[in-house]
Order: structure tokens, then C-alpha cells, then sequence
């Protein structure tokens, strides 16, 4: 019985871990340091996301080890984890 509640508990901890979120907040800004207000920020594999305001700025809640891809018309488009 103890094993099986040790097992039970461990398997809480990883699946209660693996759903950890955090939020990522940032600014999107162009080679000369200019904000890019627009800019479409997406969960990689989803379709959970959130555009920058006029100051570039952005925030977005996602796993902690999510992909983030930033597009934006004429840009090209880039993947961060």
C-alpha cells in the first residue's frame, strides 16, 4: 500500500509540473530599436496567442516550455522557446 501511494504521489507531482505555466511579457522591436505594435505572437501548436499593443508590448501566459512564433506582415517569421 505504501508503494502504490509513493507511485501515486509522484505521478501527481510530474503531471501538477508538467502543467506549469508561466507568463512570458516582452517587447517586439525592429533592427534600429523601433516598437512593432501588430506583431501576432502564438503558443507554438495551438491557437492560444495575443498581439503587441502600440508600444510593442506583449504578455501572454503559456507553459514553461512552450515555443512562441512571432509574425508580423513583411517580417520574417521567428520561433523562440
Amino acid at each position: 500500500m505504501r508503494k502504490v501511494l509513493l507511485t501515486l504521489t509522484m505521478c501527481l507531482s510530474l503531471t501538477f509540473s508538467a502543467l506549469a505555466q508561466i507568463v512570458v511579457t516582452g517587447r517586439v522591436t525592429g533592427e534600429e530599436g523601433t516598437t512593432i505594435p501588430g506583431v501576432q505572437i502564438l503558443h507554438k501548436g495551438t491557437t492560444h496567442g495575443t498581439v503587441t499593443n502600440m508600444e510593442g508590448d506583449f504578455s501572454i501566459r503559456v507553459p514553461s516550455d512552450a515555443t512562441l512564433v512571432f509574425s508580423f506582415m513583411g517580417f520574417s517569421t521567428q520561433e523562440i522557446t
